[in-house]
């Protein structure tokens, strides 16, 4: 679901074909295979490489090596969206539904955008602009079940944390689904002169990649080493998007043919990532905390507000993804409490929404039946659309769902 923050897979080392360059991109697969690596980013470097001829081959050649594409990586340059010359904007448009595509055709989950570059994107009007667009190719991407991501990149519309910070703030609004969210890269952050951890911290819940190259703070004209050969903390890094992401971390660093680079990185955050598995295991496979737990039972209870007072601290005080659960949960309480006021309007919203969320944590997650609330709870959604306004008192407040846990779970008892 494009709206779930949380990849189930584990945290890992993938890599991006643009490590490789310029290595030709239908190469990169077999010379991945080769090493070891399965999950890949794309980066799509030509016109020609955006044409389904292409991609056709270069899904072939992945499944052939056993490897997924993670992410399909636009060339900016073919995206000029932003643009006081017409044409070239809709030409960028229309490219950029052509690198849609390509990233469905390969299975990929994400799509990744630098965004406007800062002249563009640092007046109002370009930022709302950057804001439209973004919800626009983020739906896009939503309607074949991927992601848009945009990078924190330095040179681009997104090169600070407070921009980041404050475009994070407008997708709550423009985006409550989460089809728009952002690529975590800790060398664009400290190359833009900004705190990475802060980065990673304004991107809260809306990480959906990750690129890993290091920075060199005495030869700054060495860009995008590999990981180990500069200066960044990666033991406190790799902590820190463990905390929030789930899937591949994508070797972004330029080797080039020099291989053995990417081998020295991956001894270096292999043990790392390795650690992080174990500090911070899915949080699905863990038990509800107990202000979570507590709101559960007030909520089988009837009690909605109750739910929402102890299930919000839950909420506040939790960093993770797990976090969009509890909100899930929290919204559909609240949707009910609505609907038990006579808030049609109010109670079809926060139902929607919870849904949604919940959905993203199916079929069950921390020992809860998340699957079997997401159905129940859609069944009365329905229910209290079809009866509108008018009949709001005839629904049937009985067959609100009760949230169970799996039997023999460790929350079960």
């Amino acid at each position: 679901m494009a709206g779930s923050v949380l990849d189930r897979g584990p945290l890992r080392l993938g890599i991006s074909s643009g490590a490789l360059y310029p290595t030709p991109t239908e190469d990169v697969p077999a010379i991945a295979s080769r090493l070891g690596f399965t999950d890949l980013e794309i980066m799509l470097q030509t016109a020609g490489e955006y044409d389904a001829e292409f991609i056709t081959d270069l899904r072939s050649r992945c499944d052939g090596h056993g490897c997924d594409v993670h992410a399909v990586h636009v060339w900016n340059e073919f995206h000029p969206v932003i643009n006081a010359y017409r044409r070239r904007a809709e030409e960028g448009r229309a490219m950029f539904s052509r690198a849609i595509a390509a990233a469905a055709m390969l299975d990929a989950k994400v799509v990744v955008w630098h965004g406007p570059k800062r002249p563009d994107g640092d007046t109002d009007e370009g930022r709302a602009a950057f804001l439209a667009a973004a919800v626009e190719f983020g739906r896009a991407c939503a309607s074949v079940g991927m992601s848009l991501a945009i990078e924190n990149v330095s040179w681009c519309a997104l090169p600070t944390t407070r921009a980041v910070s404050a475009f994070a703030r407008q997708l709550e609004d423009a985006d409550p689904d989460g089809a728009v969210g952002f690529v975590f890269d800790p060398f664009q952050a400290v190359e833009a002169k900004q705190n990475p951890f802060m980065m990673l911290a304004a991107m809260g819940t809306r990480v959906r990649d990750v690129h890993l190259s290091d920075h060199r703070e005495n030869d700054p004209a060495k860009r995008h080493l590999p990981p180990g050969e500069g200066d960044l903390p990666w033991p406190a890094l790799v902590r820190a998007i463990a905390h929030v992401y789930r899937g591949p971390m994508m070797l972004e660093g330029v080797v080039g043919p020099a291989i053995h680079r990417l081998n020295a990185s991956r001894a270096i955050l292999a043990p790392l990532v390795t650690a992080a598995r174990v500090e911070f295991p899915d949080p699905c496979d863990a038990t509800p905390p107990p202000g979570v737990r507590e709101g559960i039972t007030a909520f089988n209870r009837h009690e909605f507000y109750e739910a929402h007072e102890t299930i919000e601290h839950e909420w506040h005080a939790e960093p993770g993804a797990i976090r969009r659960l509890y909100q899930g949960i929290l919204q559909i309480g609240v949707g009910f409490l609505h609907a038990k006021r006579g808030n049609h309007a109010g109670a079809l919203l926060l139902l929607e929404d919870g849904i949604e969320k919940t959905a993203g944590f199916v079929p069950r997650c921390l020992g809860i039946e998340t699957g079997q609330l997401v159905i129940d709870a859609q069944r009365c959604l329905d229910t209290l659309r079809a009866l509108g306004p008018a009949r709001l008192d005839e629904f049937d407040f009985d067959a609100i769902p009760l949230i169970q846990f799996t039997p023999g779970s460790r929350a079960d008892g």
